[in-house]
């Protein structure tokens, strides 16, 4: 007679496995938004609002004011600017957010 000896897993192993599938859940969920936050550089031609002691003060395509150093240009001009952002402002994650939160909002 034979007998037929079968391998299982013990309840330890598989809460390990269960751990580290929901630690790998929890990682990709929360690394993946973070990467929006890296800066890219923008580089684009904007219109000078005004002047002023530190410099030129711009309006860009975002409709952010900045202040770039070293300007001699005059209010109405449009100059070459180059800056650091966010890149959450171009990638439309923040949107997608919004929307699904207004489901929620009761």
């Amino acid at each position: 007679m034979q007998t037929q000896i079968q391998n299982k897993l013990s309840p330890r192993a598989w809460f390990t496995i269960l751990g580290i599938a929901v630690f790998s859940v929890l990682v990709m969920t929360t690394i993946v938004p973070i990467g929006y936050w890296t800066p890219v550089n923008v580089t684009e031609t904007a219109t000078v609002i005004a002047v002023t002691e530190k410099g030129c003060v711009v309006e860009g395509s975002y409709g952010y004011p900045m202040t770039v150093a070293d300007c001699n240009a005059r209010p109405g001009e449009t100059i070459e600017v180059s800056y650091n952002m966010p890149a959450i402002v171009n990638s439309q994650y923040m949107q997608r957010v919004q929307a699904r939160a207004s489901y929620v909002v009761p």
